[in-house]
This record gives structure tokens, C-alpha cells and sequence, in this order.
């Protein structure tokens, strides 16, 4: 989980902004909503990924221009 990344609490969608340091138990994690508002802390365990590809691919599609069979 980094910063800028989507996760699911009581299946709304928010995004993470902050973590506490790694020595502070428990683990915490910021978050804000994604249509804007305040932000909050919540323990990490609460907090599921949302699902997405690591990675997406994109395709150029040309359109070719019709061809003359004459």
C-alpha cells in the first residue's frame, strides 16, 4: 500500500494520504475520501486493497481508410 493508492473501508472507496512510522503500533493509516472531505486515521488491519490491476496496457487503434477494389 503507497500513498495515492484506493482502498475499501465499510465498502466506500478512499485514498490513502499518511501512515504512521513503522515504529508505532498499531500500524495507522490516513485516509480521505475520494469525492474530497476530511481525512482520518484508521488501523490498518480495517483496511481492504481495492481491486485493480497493477498495471494497464493500452492499445493504439487506427481506423484504416476504406480500400479501393476497383
Amino acid at each position: 500500500m503507497l500513498i495515492g493508492d484506493s482502498v475499501i473501508y465499510d465498502g466506500r472507496t478512499y485514498v490513502v494520504v499518511g501512515f504512521t512510522p513503522a515504529s508505532v503500533t498499531p500500524a495507522e493509516v490516513q485516509l480521505r475520501p475520494r469525492d474530497g472531505g476530511a481525512t482520518f486515521w484508521l488501523e490498518r488491519r480495517l483496511i481492504v486493497p481495492a481491486i485493480a490491476p497493477e498495471r494497464a496496457a493500452l492499445r493504439v487503434r487506427r481506423e484504416r481508410p476504406p480500400r479501393d477494389d476497383a
